[in-house]
């Protein structure tokens, strides 16, 4: 009788864990968080215009929303966070952009499937030679078979 009791105890907790992988398939695998010393990383671009970029009329919609972009003044970036909430894929590229103060700043980062959705990796916009004061940030998904701008959401470089 103790060994089946243990033999359930175990089962149960073999069952507890990997019923976390089924939760968040991509539980414990390495994220592509660029280092500072990762060369591959995309740098952040000035442009022009904080105008969105329209959608291409070959590609579906994908509707992008922004979960967090805040200024983080202890490591001097604006972290955003952001989603894609009507369908999961691999291989798309998230672009948050920046626009106040007379400049435009846009940093691409990777995108990856989850059980429901598309997760945009944080990205990381640095603070430096951002103008302070108000701003705006907008989050562009892109692949090769989908496209979107999330609505703008306001923050405050102090």
């Amino acid at each position: 009788m103790k060994k089946l009791r243990i033999l359930v105890i175990c089962a149960l907790l073999v069952g507890t864990a990997s019923g976390c992988t089924l939760l968040y398939p991509n539980w414990g695998k390495p994220t592509d968080r660029p280092s500072p010393s990762d060369t591959s990383t995309p740098s952040p671009t000035d442009t022009d215009s904080g105008k969105p970029t329209p959608t291409p009329t070959n590609k579906g919609e994908a509707v992008v929303e922004i979960l967090d972009a805040y200024v983080d003044t202890q490591f001097g970036v604006l972290q955003v966070v952001a989603q894609v909430t009507n369908f999961s894929e691999d291989g798309g590229k998230c672009t948050a952009t920046f626009n106040g103060g007379g400049k435009t700043v846009s940093v691409t980062g990777n995108a990856e499937s989850n059980a429901a959705n598309t997760q945009c990796s944080p990205i990381e916009i640095s603070l430096s030679g951002l103008p302070k004061g108000s701003g705006v940030v907008t989050v562009t998904y892109d692949s090769s078979t989908k496209h979107g701008v999330s609505s703008s959401s306001a923050v405050t470089i102090q």
